[in-house]
């Protein structure tokens, strides 16, 4: 008799996944690896997910998702758009501080070709966060005009810099700094002298 698929398992294989994506490149993760952090035989892993490249794929759906979550948990309609960048900034900061493995695949997404559409729509929402942040700046004038997509994409980038880059004994808070006084002052409005 086959056993029932639950949620609950598949929430938990893919935490244990992503934890273990997040220690080593895909190459060196086997599903015996994953089995044993989730605490299961790896034939359950396998009832859940086809193939190693599978579970990798839904591992990092799982991660894009819980980070929307605590994006939507964090920001707030009444928020500055200097103070809503730094949150974001903050928030997908400590999300991959210790899973920089997991940034890379979106380095290298032909990984993923043929599933490009579920990442690339994940992503969109992210740069549609930073977005709205910057137009509402714009729109109070706390920031000049400029193409706001274009300020996402590069705001987006150097939150992914800092991911990737930063040293073991960087401090989180004084990284978002940095990086938001490198960002706003090129987009701050300048009052006439």
């Amino acid at each position: 008799m086959a056993r029932l698929k639950t949620a609950d398992k598949e929430l938990s294989i893919l935490e244990a996944a992503s934890r273990v994506f997040a220690r080593r490149p895909f190459h060196e993760v086997l599903i015996d690896n994953i089995a044993a952090d989730a605490g299961i035989g790896k034939g359950t892993i396998y009832r859940y997910f086809e193939t190693k490249d599978d579970l990798y794929f839904h591992a990092i759906l799982h991660v894009l998702d819980t980070l929307k979550s605590a994006l939507d948990a964090s920001l707030r309609s009444d928020m500055t758009a200097t103070s809503r960048l730094e949150a974001i900034a903050t928030v997908i900061l400590r999300h991959f501080w210790d899973r920089r493995q997991l940034i890379e695949v979106f380095q290298r997404e032909e990984h993923f070709a043929i599933r490009h559409e579920e990442l690339a729509s994940r992503r969109e929402g992210f740069l549609r966060f930073v977005q709205e942040a910057i137009l509402a700046g714009i729109e109070r004038r706390e920031f000049r005009g400029i193409d706001a997509r274009i300020g996402a994409n590069l705001f987006l980038g150097m939150v992914r810099a800092v991911n990737l880059f930063h040293e073991h004994e960087d401090r989180l808070e004084d990284l978002v700094a940095q990086l938001m006084s490198v960002f706003l002052s090129g987009v701050a409005r300048q009052e006439a002298s």
